[in-house]
């Protein structure tokens, strides 16, 4: 009798970006909005999609769906996200991460997660969708949290984390 070989559940975070040569107009957007709530200092916002894929999938197959579903390779770029603590910079560029809560639905999840599937890639558990604010501009913490959730997010559906990032 053969042993059947069961890939384990892992998840793996794929970050979808413009490349930097392309106008962000959901960045411009964004920035004005942060503006209007206070943070003058800002100087830039750039906007990208998270994907949170959980699964028997393995890094090779989530980085084909990546390449071949979820990034426009003309205006787009994908990168494998690495949790960990980023380097501090002085506090001159964040990273805000807005999710929807674990008790939302996210319909664009279970549409991706289906489409990996259609590719012919294994299922996933789940997909969640996030969007990434990439900050650019010297501020504090608690100000960012403040203007992000009056900005960027809603508390009754989101969840956010704001960071220090590198550029």
């Amino acid at each position: 009798m053969s042993a059947v070989r069961v890939q384990p559940v892992s998840t793996h975070l794929i970050e979808i970006r413009l490349r930097p040569e392309f106008a962000d107009a959901e960045g411009a957007e964004a920035l004005a909005r942060l503006r209007a709530e206070g943070l003058s200092a800002l100087k830039d916002v750039r906007v990208s999609r998270l994907y949170e894929i959980k699964g028997a999938i393995t890094a090779t197959q989530v980085q084909q769906a990546a390449r071949e579903l979820l990034c426009d390779a003309v205006t787009q770029e994908s990168r494998v996200v690495n949790p960990g603590t980023p380097p501090l910079n002085g506090m001159n560029f964040w990273r805000v991460e807005v999710w929807p809560k674990p008790t939302v639905a996210d319909p664009p999840g279970e549409t991706v997660r289906d489409a990996i599937a259609e590719m012919g890639l294994p299922r996933p558990d789940s997909v969640r969708c996030a969007l990434v604010y990439r900050l650019l501009g010297r501020s504090s913490r608690a100000v960012i949290e403040k203007a992000v959730e009056k900005a960027l997010a809603n508390p009754l559906i989101h969840r956010f984390v704001v960071s220090e990032a590198h550029p």
